[in-house]
This record gives C-alpha cells, structure tokens and sequence, in this order.
C-alpha cells in the first residue's frame, strides 16, 4: 500500500497474526495465510500492511479569503490604442475561405498565471479543452499581438471554429495605465470581425457585466459573493441541455456578479443561468452583423464543481456540436482480492496499523453484491449498465466447491459456489494467483501468477477480460521498499519495474495492467485522461486505478470512521478535518472526490477491497454506500450516461483514445460548412475521435454522435457531416 509509518516489529506481529487465518485451497485443504516464502498453490499472501492507499481527502480549492479577492474583475478597463495593429482583414481573406474553418479552438488569455497565483480561468479552460481532447491553442494577449495571420491561414480560411476568452475584458493590471485591457482597440475590432466574418462564436468564461470594451447587455443586479447557486433557464436548456432543468447547483469559492439584461440597440441578449432571486449568471448576447456570444459571470477552476458541470454544454455550444475529439464520463469500481481474505480495523484503535484479524466476504454477502448492482441499476438511470469489477485471487476458490446460488447449499466453500454461480455477473478481472508482490519476483513466478490465476478462473467457469490483470498492490512497476517491505515505498519510476515480471504478464496474454494513480510515475500528468504505453515493455498498456478513503481493512461504518479519523482527524497522522468526520461526513468527502474524476471523463477505475463488500445490514455495504452516493449527487445535477466498460474494452478503449491524443498535435482537421463536410489529415497512421457527424464506428451519447475515423499516413480523409 503506500507509505507507512509503522514498525517493523509491527508488521511482524501483524504477518503472525494474519498467518494462523485459514481458508478453503483448491484442493479442499486449508492454507496458511502470509508467512515467509513463496506460497505453493492454494496459498493466499495480500501482502496488505497495515497503512492504507489513499486519495487527498480534499480537492485543491483556493478557498483563503486572498485568493477569492484575486478573483474580483474591475468595473472599468482602459482599452489601449494601437494604431499599427489592423483592425481589418485583407482582400485574402475577405475574397478567401469563410466558410472553412479549422477544428481548433483559440483560448485568449489576459496572462499565464504563476504556480503561486494561477490564472484559474485559464487553468480551467485548458482542462476541460484537453478533457475533450479539443485541438487549442493559448495566446497571451499581454505578450503576445493578435493579429491577421494568427487567425487566418494563407488560404484564407479560418485557423479557429471558436474562441474562449478567459474573462470578458481581458483585463490586467498595468503598472501605469491600471486596469488595463490585454488587447487594443484595434486587436478586438480584429477578433469581432474574424468571428463576423467566419461565422465563429465566442465564449467569455468570467464577465463584470458592464459595457467594456463589448456589451452584454447586461448589468450589475444584486449582491456580489463568492457563494450562489444557479438553474438553467428555459432558453438555457439549449445549451446545458445534459443539466436537470430547475436543479439549484452551488456556485462555491468563485466570486460572482449577479446581473439584469438591460436593452441595447444591435444586441439580442438571452438569459441562459439565474440565481434564486432571478438574477443573470449567463448569457447568450447576440449581435445584429451576426455575431454569436456566451458569457458567463462567475470565476472558475478546473476542481469546482459548476465549473466541471457547466463546460460539457459550453464546449458543444462553442463549437456547435462539431468538433475533432470526444468526451464522455465513467464510472468504474473495482473491488481487489475475492476469494480471500484481508486484514480487519480495530474500530477502537487510534493508531494506524491496528487490526482485529482478518476478514473474508461470506456467501450472503457475495449475493448481496448482485442484489446491490441491480438495485444501483434501477435507482439510477443514468447508469443502467453499471457492472462492479471484481478482481480475484483464485488460489482462495476451492475448484470442487458445487455451482449453485443458494446460500444454505452444501458446499466445501460456499463462496466459490456462488462466485461460480455468478460467473456472468460482474466484471472478473486477473489479480494474481496469491497476491504476491511482484517487485522483485522471477519470471515463473510472475507468469505463473497469472497464468495459473487464469486457468483456475477457466476451472471455475467465471467470465473474465482475459487481457486484463491487476497486481498485488500495484507491484512491480517501479514503486517498491529497496528491502523488499510492503510499506514506506519509493517510486523510481518505470523503468525501474520487474523485468521478470512485465515478461511473465506478457507471456500470461496479459495487455492491460492495472496501476496507481496516486504514484506520480504511474500516470501521465502530460495528458490527464490517458494510459501510459510502459516503457519496458510497449505491448503492455497500463491503466491508472484511483484509490479511495474507504480504506482496505474496513468493513462496517463504524471502522470506516475510526480508520479515517485516525488518517484525518485532528489527532491522526496526517490530520486535516478540524474534527473527526461522521460516516455521512467520510461519504459526502469522497464523493465530491470521486464527482470530480466523473465529471472530468476520466475512466480510470476507482478501487476499494472485498472486506468493503460486508453486508453490515441488509443490502447495504460499504462499496455499495460509496457508489450510490457518487451515483445519487451525479444524477440529481446531469443527465448524460455513465459508461461502465469490461476491463479488456476499457483497456482498448483508452489504449485507442490515448494513442489519438497523442497524435492529435498532427492531426489536421477542417470543417467546410458550406459542403456540409470534414477533412481529417495525420502525418501517421491512426484512429481519430469525431464529434458531431457519423462515419466509421459511431455511438450516440446522450444529444451527441461520436465517430471512430481510420486515418492513413499523409491521406487526406473527407467525410460528410451526417447527424
């Protein structure tokens, strides 16, 4: 697990105690738990210490009162003159191609920021462009001249389909002039004559609702904070049509200016978002030469949550549903080491580290797995095809336990009995054979952990994703305790990982292997919603697995708070929450964490432990507490699905994407809206994601078509644009 602060003399007693557990083997013997060595079929080792993996409890919100003043926008800005910068276009471009544009958006920003002071407009916009992996390019307007040729390309066709402007005036403060605008007079003529001319909307992330440089046609109207809440109007819903019309979302930590529409001759102004007293929060203003504008009156950051619900429609409404990329939001949970058993909390410990024995999940509570997912399916819509993914250690089955369902059947195991009843049921992934650790094991033992997983899964009958596999906490990729411990561990980086076994999972069939997203070199901080190729080895793809504050060792509420609070309470470890939290409290924490990660689109899989399937009452367990309330606070805001994909197509499915989005900086595209089509161009060969047309492989999600397009080497693509 991660980093621990026991000692060894702890983890001793603690491998002692775990050793004397025992469980049905497959031969219907029983097997010690832990102990020295390498265990023998049937021998069960999780190698789990007694500090778990776990997640920032909190999200990185700038919630000091400093922060939130840095938010406030001026009420007037002095928009400078700068005579040698045209305000026009040339005979190219007015006589060229204004009805091409490129499927790129431009983000213009009135500053970077600096890692003590982010500008959060922009950090906000580049994350949810990226999370849709739509082509963007940045420009600093405070260094940077907009001019001509940065919108228009030599044969007179548009480089950008939309522009985001990280607030409406893009304002800064100049040492002489003050409040000052990051583009002249002359720059912004340019820029509303660009979007005149090739029909290109803007997007004002952050607006004051004043009159400069450009109107709104809106102005301030009740009370400025940094707390408001906000519904989607009737005309709103044309834009935030994925949002449950009359839903109050919080608007928190974000400085707002509540507004009215006031009449302003050229401009139609429509209200898209109001607060409870029916002030203005966003507005769709449009002007009489046809220009078409969204603005918005609240600050944003890429962890807030208005920020995180609001862009889906913002993006499709920028780009009018068109674009080069895609996006939709997941939620997959696995639940690691089925089949045996994991160390239990001590609820009246207050040290980390402190267990009470081991714990294995009973029949009952297995069917009450499936009892759980269906009701998840049912209560929520939005996740109707929801599947838990379970990843087992067979070598904890017992292969002569009867295939049935009934709890009070005679069984030699009445778990394996119903693990082969439910054959069908979940998401059954390869997690070893044992649970060994894999940081420094040779290459038959690597392979023989998943290859004798995968034939004793053969005998049992479950439907596994046979490319997938998990290993025993994450090991052998490079993040590892130079001693050989499970605890205090350094991450050296990939290249560091096992070499016996990256071969032996190869060798085993095995493409997709699970890793931790809480260690910095098993994901891609580059690209946020990718796997990584590992570097050792290109044929093995690794998938990042977020880990939970619903910790591996706890099965009931009442030890789910006591090992929380022994982490984050005022007296734990690594104390944080100004008092001990409530179960409710621990849920609602979590599941603004795990909202985050749904709402960015990132598939990656959250994971918790089979001692967190307990039945601690009547249909209830931990992981069912998590899901349904990730899933409860997701569908009383959206109405877009959530997707849950099988391990071996969750694994190709954002091999794919990830290979797309690394070669999207080739990739060309272009949009002729006259000829109604797209033309796509790679310098390689490869899968391009498509918004908004069908053509190849095509899916509907929610109002939207996604398309798979095949790309050639240097071969121009050209599809037509079929809703």
């Amino acid at each position: 697990m991660s980093t621990r602060n026991n000692s060894i003399l702890l983890i001793a007693l603690l491998l002692a105690a775990c050793g004397t557990k025992s469980i049905p083997s497959a031969d219907g013997n029983s097997a010690q738990r832990g102990g020295a060595g390498t265990p023998t079929l049937g021998t069960t080792t999780t190698g789990h210490g007694a500090t778990p993996e776990r997640i920032d409890p909190k999200l990185p919100y700038a919630t000091d009162p400093a922060s939130i003043e840095r938010q406030k926008l001026p009420s007037t800005l002095t928009v400078p003159n700068r005579p040698e910068l045209k305000g026009g276009f040339s005979s190219l471009a007015l006589g060229g191609l204004p009805n091409v544009v490129a499927l790129r958006v431009l983000v213009v920003t009135d500053g970077l920021g600096s890692t003590t002071n982010p500008n959060s407009q922009l950090e906000m916009a580049k994350a949810v462009l990226n999370q849709q992996a739509i082509p963007f390019d940045v420009l600093d307007a405070t260094t940077t001249d907009l001019t001509e040729a940065a919108l228009v390309a030599a044969d007179g066709s548009g480089r950008y389909q939309g522009v985001v402007l990280t607030t409406g005036g893009l304002g800064y403060q100049d040492p002489v002039t003050g409040w000052t605008s990051a583009l002249s007079t002359q720059e912004w003529t340019l820029l509303w004559n660009y979007e005149k001319t090739y029909s290109v909307r803007q997007l004002a992330l952050y607006t004051y609702p004043g009159s400069s440089p450009e109107d709104y046609g809106i102005r301030p109207a009740g009370t400025e904070s940094a707390t408001n809440t906000a519904q989607v109007t009737t005309a709103g819903q044309q834009v935030f049509g994925d949002l449950k019309p009359g839903k109050s979302m919080p608007i928190t930590y974000a400085w707002n200016y509540p507004a009215a529409t006031v009449a302003v001759a050229g401009l139609t102004t429509t209200p898209l978002l109001t607060d409870a007293t029916g002030a203005v929060l966003a507005v769709q203003s449009n002007t009489s030469d046809g220009r078409e504008r969204l603005a918005l009156t609240m600050a944003h950051n890429p962890y807030l949550l208005h920020s995180q619900l609001f862009s889906y429609g913002l993006l499709n409404w920028l780009t009018k549903g068109v674009y080069l990329g895609e996006f939709r939001r997941y939620l997959q949970v696995d639940v690691d080491d089925w089949f045996i058993d994991d160390d239990l909390w001590k609820p009246t410990s207050t040290s980390t580290g402190i267990v009470q024995g081991t714990f294995r999940i009973s029949a009952s509570d297995a069917l009450g797995v499936r009892t759980q997912q269906t009701a998840l399916r049912r209560t929520y819509p939005v996740a109707s095809a929801f599947k838990f993914a379970v990843a087992f250690n067979a070598s904890g089955a017992n292969t002569a336990a009867p295939d049935t369902c009934a709890p009070t059947a005679s069984s030699v195991d009445p778990l394996t009995s119903v693990s082969r009843c439910m054959y069908n049921t979940f998401n059954w992934v390869n997690h070893s054979l044992d649970h060994l650790s894999m940081d420094f094991a040779d290459y038959t033992t690597a392979y023989d952990q998943f290859q004798g997983n995968q034939d004793r899964a053969d005998t049992l009958g479950l439907n596994y994703s046979p490319s997938a596999a998990v290993s025993g906490e994450h090991s052998g990729l490079g993040w590892y305790n130079a001693q050989g411990l499970d605890y205090n561990k350094t991450d050296y980086g990939l290249n560091a990982s096992n070499a016996n076994f990256l071969q032996g999972a190869a060798d085993a069939s095995i493409t997709y292997l699970a890793s931790n997203r809480g260690v910095a070199s098993h994901w891609d901080a580059s690209c946020p919603n990718c796997g990584v190729v590992h570097p050792m080895k290109t044929s093995l793809f690794l998938v990042p697995r977020w880990p939970t504050n619903i910790f591996y060792y706890a099965s009931t509420p009442d030890e789910v708070t006591s090992s929380y609070n022994a982490i984050y309470g005022p007296a734990g470890t690594a104390h944080f929450w100004d008092h001990n939290l409530t179960y409710q409290e621990i849920l609602d924490k979590e599941t603004e964490i795990a909202m985050n990660h749904v709402l960015s689109g990132s598939m990656f899989p959250h994971y918790m432990h089979q001692t967190n399937f307990r039945q601690f009452v009547s249909g209830r367990s931990l992981v069912y507490d998590w899901t349904s309330s990730v899933l409860d606070r997701y569908s009383s805001y959206s109405t877009l699905p959530i997707r849950t994909l099988l391990w071996k197509d969750l694994g190709a499915y954002l091999k794919l994407r990830t290979a797309f989005v690394k070669a999207e900086a080739g990739i060309s595209g272009s949009w002729d809206r006259a000829a109604n089509t797209i033309t796509l161009r790679s310098p390689g060969a490869v899968t391009a994601f498509v918004t908004g047309t069908r053509s190849g492989t095509s899916e509907t999600y929610g109002s939207t078509v996604i398309s798979r397009v095949t790309l050639a080497a240097n071969t121009p693509t050209t599809i037509p644009i079929v809703k």
